[in-house]
């Protein structure tokens, strides 16, 4: 059950104006014991109606009962054989009723006000929240590429560590690569350069030749900002040359020899 989706329905504020039908009612109460979070929420729309109530509430006006009385009649006591006709032609207009129904119209129109207060409330709370969600989304990615980057700055500092330049063909003509490979540790990392935007779902993808036989190194996308490091999740032992494809996403087990980018020699 999705708490914050059931929260944000609009229940709770009914269930708190006694607006709500009486199997929604059974269903908050029942709810309410079972989620703390529903208890929470319920508790506080009840204190913030309350509050709001107390806040704007008026006291009547003083001559309002002396009106009242006035419409009201009290003459002699008729004897109880005594019947008194009542007209027919001219409603009976009840001064009483007419103003409990004019307290009742103030106190729905209050309520319904009340309900889309807390409704922008709740929709203020969800973009904070939905915010919050992204924000910790790019931070998790922010994180993971610095450790690939410290990964491939360690990968650098290594002394048996070579660059072997890899250069774009005519269907990548100014693209270029250098292919970080430490043969003793197997460890590969790229830096990328002009290589041409892919569509959603394909990718580039590395490959060691070894006596012409390809070895996948891994897939890697084509960074925004040049200059960035990245740290390739293949072990590469042996290599006679580097050679970059365009597969579907996720990568192939062979390469499309059409869609050959860019190769170097080591």
């Amino acid at each position: 059950m999705d708490l914050n989706e059931y929260i944000a329905s609009g229940l709770l504020e009914l269930y708190a104006l006694g607006a709500a039908t009486d199997q929604e009612r059974r269903e908050v109460e029942c709810l309410s014991s079972i989620y703390p979070e529903i208890k929470q929420e319920l508790d506080r729309l009840t204190v913030a109606m309350e509050n709001y109530a107390l806040t704007y509430s008026a006291e009547p006006h003083a001559d309002l009962k002396a009106q009242i009385m006035g419409q009201l009649s009290f003459g002699d006591a008729q004897p109880e054989s005594a019947v008194i006709p009542i007209p027919i032609s001219k409603p009976i207009y009840n001064f009483t009723w007419i103003a409990a129904a004019s307290v009742g119209l103030i106190l729905l129109a209050f309520a319904l006000f009340l309900v889309n207060q807390l409704r922008d409330s709740q929709k203020v709370q969800e973009t904070l929240r939905l915010s919050n969600t992204n924000l910790q989304d790019e931070i998790h990615q922010l994180r993971d590429r610095q450790q690939s980057s410290d990964a491939a700055l360690a990968l650098l500092k290594q002394p048996d560590t070579r660059v072997i330049p890899v250069l774009g063909n005519e269907k990548a003509p100014g693209g270029r690569l250098a292919v970080y490979w430490n043969a003793n540790s197997k460890q590969v990392a790229i830096e990328v350069s002009g290589l041409p935007t892919l569509a959603d779902d394909q990718q580039y993808q590395l490959w060691s030749l070894v006596d012409g036989k390809p070895i996948d190194a891994g897939v890697f996308e084509n960074p925004t900002n040049s200059g960035q490091i990245q740290r390739m999740n293949r072990a590469i032992g042996a290599a006679d040359a580097f050679a970059v494809t365009i597969e579907r996403r996720g990568g192939s087990p062979t390469p499309t020899l059409s869609s050959l980018v860019a190769v170097g020699n080591v």
